[in-house]
């Protein structure tokens, strides 16, 4: 765990000032969602993430904007105290996503085995799964809510 903690913390400082604000961001809206997947429900959640303030114009380079906030999330995720599921890190990614009028979508899916039922959320920025491996959609059989 030290190791783990001091190799983040290194990967940390290397980061830019503007970067460091969007480790923050991602770092208090962990714990956002953290208390509230604890105390609210998966409607109310969804409310949130689906009317976020659309401030900015959607950029060109959605793509590449999306999978820098996701490793600053999943850095952010990797120093908090707390322990962060997919579920938490996804919506705050999605969170931040929709603050910069990049559109995406909360994917949660289940995958079903012998031994086991697993549960697994991410986000998708025009189909593409950010910060997943490419067959996710293939590993997980995504629910469908409204």
């Amino acid at each position: 765990m030290l190791k783990s903690l001091r190799r983040n913390l290194l990967v940390a400082r290397k980061l830019s000032a503007a970067d460091w604000l969007l480790l923050g961001e991602a770092w208090w809206g962990l714990l956002y969602f953290f208390l509230a997947s604890k105390k609210t429900s998966f409607e109310r959640l969804e409310k949130k993430l689906k009317f976020a303030d659309l401030k900015k114009a959607i950029p060109s380079d959605s793509l590449l904007v999306a999978w820098g906030l996701q490793k600053l999330v999943y850095l952010a995720s990797r120093l908090h105290l707390l322990g962060m599921t997919c579920f938490v890190r996804a919506c705050t990614l999605q969170s931040m996503l929709k603050r910069r009028g990049i559109q995406s979508e909360l994917r949660i899916g289940m995958n079903r085995s012998r031994a086991a039922i697993s549960a697994h959320a991410w986000v998708e920025v025009m189909g593409q799964a950010i910060g997943e491996a490419e067959d996710i959609g293939e590993q997980f059989t995504s629910l469908h809510y409204n």
